[in-house]
């Protein structure tokens, strides 16, 4: 009898793998791991192929609506995710801000391919769903044998993530579909607290008292590098002759100027703002200034407008009274825009009459890292590896894209005056070898040596100003060269000159403020 017994269950579960359904269970369970962008993993694409045998015969309800929710959406995100990937911070913020109009327009940019693919995946869903549910039996060594599959697959990621010296969480499950819901939904909340931050630092009143505007230009242009160390530049003295603008420009080049900090977001958040106690108002910053004194102010930028590392910054260019972002995203959510593609911007801004003077504000990409995404692998000459090879050539792109700036200021005939700075320096990593590359960092003096010239319409030479400058005393020059004066913003010295300025610190990563010259030194290697 018992024989028997063993006999009857070997053959049903021998039956059982023989179905077609099993094929028909692994194809969709691969199918939906690409749907939800992630990299195919044979593991899991057999581990949920288990799952679903045992809830066809344990849990057949429950298997019917895994399927159809699962089948709704991994149909519905294929094309999306073959394209953008799976659910991550700007994903979820272009989901948010995208109107019909914008939508039809992405899905026309989709292959055929895709939406055929898609169609496949709701075809196996529905034949999946079709199944007739299994005739109740008791537990069987095939059901054991799933479930053991399945539980040491979703246990696989978070033992992993131990052994690594993470906290040991269930929900880290490397299953496409539990990551893509958690993905989402830590995405999704990631979102609405940026937003949330944006509204709050937009909304805040600022507290300026402007006591004069006096300006000598018609159109005042502030262009903020990224990642541009000095000593890499032709212009300040670097090595390689890849600066044939500003080499030859005319106006005031400050080969001294450091930066407030070495990464975008703090150095930007003390130099564009006014700051007190060390802390920046970020409702006191240069565009509200400008609009109190009467300014039509522009801003243009090529990073992120919200995000981690972008949303202090991009509450800033929100107060502008036009205001262009070219991502939707953070500063990775497209590597597809390019510096010059803000170029195409300026005429509207420089169109006349004149009725207020005109701060217009670019804020580009430059060197950030990694430098051959922004050359697309191109460079001019090597030196030491590839990337550093490319940072040097991004460098020569940021001048050419200041080049045909200030050529569109001339062209327009109004008078001009064009201020550049880089917001932080950078340090070698892996310095010397073939896999040399730059990142930031805080102990180098070259974190915080950056590039800093004006031009001008009415400028007649080349001039090198060797005074120590900050950017912490930014705001300074701000109301000197605008003629901008503010009950808030006092003088200590005048920024545009010899004169000496009172000692040089800079703010660290851990928030403290360092003496710039006890910094040690990391120059390019011969």
């Amino acid at each position: 009898m018992n024989l028997t017994l063993i006999k009857t269950a070997a053959v049903t579960g021998s039956r059982e793998l023989l179905s077609p359904y099993v094929g028909l269970y692994l194809l969709f369970s691969l199918l939906i791991n690409l749907a939800f962008g992630y990299p195919l993993s044979l593991l899991y694409t057999f581990a949920f192929s288990a799952l679903l045998l045992l809830l066809h015969h344990r849990a057949p309800r429950t298997l019917r609506v895994l399927l159809a929710v699962t089948t709704l959406i991994a149909a519905s995100y294929y094309p999306f995710g073959q394209t953008y990937g799976p659910p991550n911070f700007n994903t979820l913020l272009a989901l948010h801000s995208t109107n019909v109009e914008e939508a039809s327009e992405i899905m026309q940019i989709f292959p055929p391919l895709d939406y055929a693919i898609a169609c496949v995946i709701l075809l196996i869903g529905f034949i999946a769903l079709r199944r007739k549910p299994a005739v109740k039996r008791s537990w069987s060594h095939v059901d054991s044998a799933c479930l053991a599959f399945a539980a040491v697959a979703w246990l696989t990621q978070p033992v992993m993530n131990k052994l690594a010296g993470y906290p040991f969480s269930l929900s880290d499950a490397g299953y496409p579909v539990a990551r893509f819901v958690k993905d989402g939904v830590v995405s999704n909340m990631s979102v609405k607290d940026e937003v949330d931050r944006m509204n709050q630092l937009s909304s805040l009143q600022d507290s300026w008292t402007v006591t004069g505007v006096k300006p000598s230009r018609q159109v005042y242009v502030i262009v903020i590098g990224e990642s541009a160390r000095r000593d890499a530049l032709g212009a300040f003295g670097g090595r390689w002759n890849n600066t044939p603008f500003a080499s030859q420009a005319k106006g005031q080049f400050f080969v001294n100027y450091t930066s407030a900090a070495s990464s975008t977001q703090k150095s930007l958040g003390l130099t564009l703002n006014r700051v007190v106690d060390g802390k920046p108002l970020y409702q006191d910053n240069i565009i509200t200034l400008a609009k109190r004194a009467g300014f039509d102010t522009w801003w243009f930028s090529n990073q992120g407008q919200i995000g981690k590392y972008d949303t202090s910054i991009a509450s800033i260019a929100r107060r502008a009274d036009h205001v262009h972002f070219l991502k939707q995203g953070d500063f990775e959510a497209d590597k597809s825009t390019h510096d010059e593609d803000l170029l195409k911007l300026t005429p509207e801004a420089l169109k006349q009459p004149v009725d207020a003077p005109r701060l217009l504000i670019y804020h580009i990409i430059g060197s950030h890292p990694k430098a051959c995404d922004r050359t697309q692998g191109k460079f001019a000459s090597f030196v030491h590896s590839t990337e550093t090879s490319c940072y040097l050539y991004s460098i020569t792109q940021t001048d050419h894209f200041l080049h045909q700036l200030q050529q569109q200021l001339h062209s327009s005939g109004l008078s001009y005056s064009m201020l550049y700075f880089s917001d932080h320096g950078m340090a070698f990593k892996e310095k010397g070898s073939k896999n040399e590359y730059l990142a930031h960092d805080d102990k180098f003096q070259q974190n915080f040596q950056v590039p800093m010239f004006i031009t001008s319409s009415q400028d007649t030479k080349h001039q090198l100003i060797k005074a120590a400058r900050s950017a912490n005393d930014f705001l300074q020059l701000f109301s000197q060269w605008t003629g901008i004066s503010s009950k808030q913003i006092i003088a200590r010295y005048r920024f545009v000159s010899k004169d000496a300025a009172p000692p040089v610190y800079v703010t660290d990563f851990a928030l403290k403020k360092v003496n710039y010259p006890h910094l040690g030194q990391d120059t390019f290697a011969r």
